[in-house]
């Protein structure tokens, strides 16, 4: 009697022990997010008010005030609208990003598309993007490609 009554006491502490983790990971799982990025989107959702610095081979071909709309499309994904810019053979149309990833590291957030392509006019822009979202701010590069143009437009893109 006294073996069996230490050997549900025994039982009774694992038990909890086991529950306490269980709970503990519930909760860390709900108030972050995951480490591959779901539901991170919705977290760097909003406009974006910044300037865009346009560059051809290391030469500024302009500095234009602007606002960026990143939008939420999914848990781990986002889309990214950058309005038109430029004058002359330097205009630039709307470029809007779809299927950007979002992941979470500590308190940044991390968006990539490694490879997109826009047609607008029938003229394909090519690019990649790599940005990040900190203390409410958003950075970003993106060097595209219009047309038949041999080298990128690098874009880089600072929030105010």
């Amino acid at each position: 009697l006294i073996s069996n009554k230490k050997n549900k006491k025994i039982t009774m502490k694992k038990n909890k022990i086991l529950l306490t983790a269980v709970l503990s990971l519930l909760t860390l799982a709900s108030i972050s997010c995951s480490k591959d990025g779901k539901e991170c989107a919705k977290d760097v959702a909003g406009s974006y008010n910044g300037t865009l610095v346009m560059s051809v081979s290391g030469t500024n071909y302009g500095t234009f005030d602007m606002v960026v709309d990143v939008k939420s499309t999914s848990d781990d994904q986002v889309s990214m609208t950058i309005p038109a810019f430029g004058e002359g053979h330097m205009a630039m149309p709307e470029l809007t990003v779809t299927n950007v990833d979002v992941d979470k590291d500590g308190s940044t957030y991390t968006l990539k598309k490694d490879q997109f392509t826009i047609t607008v006019n029938e003229v394909p822009y090519k690019g990649s993007i790599n940005g990040t979202v900190k203390d409410g701010k958003l950075t970003f590069t993106s060097p595209v490609t219009p047309g038949a143009m041999p080298m990128a437009v690098d874009l880089n893109f600072t929030t105010k």
